[in-house]
């Protein structure tokens, strides 16, 4: 007998499976099982994970809803509350632009009773289907709404749009009540668990990616999407071994594919049987192959809703002209700064256009060898032989002349840019709108070009970038951030970024880890930014340039100082700074950190 009830979890989002795993800990009466699926995975996962002898199943929102109509199980909602949409709301509240809030109907109805609390008339919109919420989006677009409130469905859709999304995280007392909600349905039953003991050691050892061979070699169950007769016949000939072990570990490449495989001797009614838990992933890149990645429309959509870039105040800017660069075929040259988001707008542009279910082929210049630049120029299965791909050379600039003479001759003679969607990146220098390299592409090959501004060069759009990325990262993290101190965000705003967007999201990142309150304070904004390198270089323009040197300090000083300056002027470039001064990037580092 066992008095533990088995509750099954499928949270939206990874961050409230995090935290449901960490609350859970305080309930010893619950022995828990999490998943992260939202309303049609969820839904997936539930059904595939129906052996799991489970009591009740705890969820939120519309899928929710979905396990409810689907499972003969009791499901419990985890509910919105009122103080979940004020976190949100103090995140958004912030922004001047017209807001809305877009969410299934169970979310949508504690955001009614809010208001009429609040007596506000922020909009509310329902939907009963996926293929409702672009539409409903289109629409606000339309009205001027480039702020949201929104459900993780139609905060996915709206990022795309270009729209401001701030997503709907469920706080710990949400989520407890739930919990005490699960406990109270369950109460004082006690449930028989040896009779479905093999089904449940499955869920435990990743039911999601399990083959399972009786004593004969039978296959018994497989939660695989259609396994290849290669496949099982590999563990088939693993048996005889995995038979004499309670627990043995393999690794096997198969077609391009490196398998991690655990096998356990698990019994059920009496009968043996061997458990394959398998994890997949593609094998590493062959010489010829270094620098030169795959990915697919999946793949690229994912990777762009990850990045900071993806958060409107960024990408909206160039909605019309990626669309006007869509209508042609010439090749794009894209030119900026270091992390100024070139690939994630690649991404952006394969997403709108017209061969976004064929391949986007990356290659990355910086990573490329001799054995893979030979590959691409003159293998028979060379990316340049192909026909309909997105093909991005990222990074030219540090081609050699050779190699860039090499690669246009290529470009030209072999017809590449007509049969396929070509775009370049080239890194620019503080001050520079197109590098050398990205100049002779642009020119030789008529590109058209898109230039990327600095952080710098807009300052007003970081509050925004702050509270929507700390919106995202409360998605991911089991505590809710709902601001920053004004003098935090003034001093975020006046450093010089010399690495752009990326080293905003990764500053953001490390205050959200760090912090302890939900109001990101102006001290640990100074903690944060002291540990970027060269930090100390990145003073107030407006203290270090309208103020005089001082040669009355000693020349170590008056070095130092000078080297900041020059320093700030080349936007953080260390090798530009130094060549300015005359002196070694190993002297710079000295001075800078005396």
């Amino acid at each position: 007998m066992n008095s533990q009830i088995r509750v099954l979890g499928i949270a939206p989002y990874e961050g409230m499976r995090t935290l449901m795993s960490s609350l859970a800990e305080d309930y010893p009466q619950i022995d828990m099982t999490l998943f992260v699926g939202d309303r049609e995975l969820g839904l997936e996962i539930a059904r595939a994970n129906f052996h799991g002898n489970y009591d009740v199943v705890i969820s939120r929102g519309d899928t929710a809803t979905m396990l409810r109509r689907d499972l003969s199980l009791p499901v419990v909602e985890i509910e919105v509350s009122m103080y979940d949409l004020l976190c949100t709301l103090k995140l958004a509240g912030s922004l001047e632009d017209h807001s809305a809030l877009i969410a299934a109907p169970n979310v949508a109805k504690s955001a009614r009773l809010l208001c009429e609390v609040m007596g506000g008339g922020m909009e509310i919109y329902t939907y009963s289907s996926r293929e409702m919420v672009e539409p409903i989006l289109l629409e606000l677009q339309k009205k001027h709404c480039q702020t949201v409130l929104c459900d993780t469905l139609a905060n996915s859709v709206a990022r795309r749009l270009g729209m401001n999304a701030f997503p709907i995280t469920s706080s710990a007392e949400s989520i407890r009540k739930a919990f005490e909600q699960a406990l109270l349905i369950c109460g004082g039953q006690q449930r028989l668990r040896d009779e479905n003991l093999f089904l449940r050691e499955l869920i435990q050892g990743q039911i999601s990616q399990t083959v399972v061979f009786d004593q004969n070699g039978n296959l018994f169950l497989s939660t695989l999407n259609n396994p290849g007769p290669e496949l099982l016949e590999l563990l088939r000939r693993e048996l005889p071994e995995c038979q004499k072990n309670m627990e043995r570990r393999i690794i096997r490449n198969l077609g391009g594919m490196l398998y991690s495989i655990r096998a356990r001797q698990i019994s059920s009614f009496g009968s043996p049987h061997t458990a394959f838990f398998l994890e997949a992933r593609k094998t590493p890149l062959s010489p010829s192959h270094v620098g030169i990645r795959f990915s697919s429309r999946p793949e690229a959509e994912s990777a762009f809703d990850d990045s900071i870039f993806s958060f409107a105040e960024t990408i909206r800017d160039f909605h019309n002209e990626i669309a006007q660069i869509n209508q042609s075929k010439a090749p794009i040259m894209i030119a900026g700064e270091d992390g100024t988001g070139k690939e994630t707008i690649v991404y952006f542009l394969y997403m709108r256009s017209t061969l976004q279910n064929h391949p986007l082929i990356s290659i990355n210049c910086s990573l490329l060898n001799d054995k893979s630049w030979a590959f691409l120029l003159e293998h028979h299965n060379s990316p340049l032989a192909d026909q309909d791909s997105t093909l991005y050379f990222a990074s030219i600039d540090v081609l050699s002349q050779e190699r860039l003479r090499q690669l246009l001759a290529v470009l030209l003679e072999m017809d590449v840019c007509r049969r396929n969607r070509v775009v370049f990146s080239c890194v620019c220098q503080p001050g520079e709108y197109i590098s050398t390299a990205g100049a002779l592409f642009l020119d030789k090959l008529r590109c058209l070009s898109l230039y990327l501004p600095p952080l710098r060069s807009a300052p007003q759009q970081i509050p925004t970038l702050i509270n929507l990325s700390f919106s995202h990262l409360n998605a991911s993290f089991p505590r809710q951030i709902v601001g920053m101190e004004p003098e935090g965000i003034s001093l975020l705003q006046n450093f010089q970024w010399p690495h752009n967007y990326t080293q905003l999201r990764r500053v953001i990142k490390a205050l959200a880890v760090t912090s302890a309150g939900q109001v990101i304070t102006a001290e640990s904004v100074r903690e944060v930014l002291k540990k970027e390198r060269h930090v100390g270089a990145f003073i107030l323009q407006a203290e270090n340039s309208s103020v005089p040197l001082d040669l009355g300090r000693t020349l170590e000083e008056i070095s130092q100082d000078v080297a900041l300056r020059v320093l700030e002027e080349t936007g953080g470039n260390q090798t530009a700074a130094a060549k300015r001064l005359g002196i070694s990037r190993t002297t710079l580092w000295r001075l800078l950190k005396k």
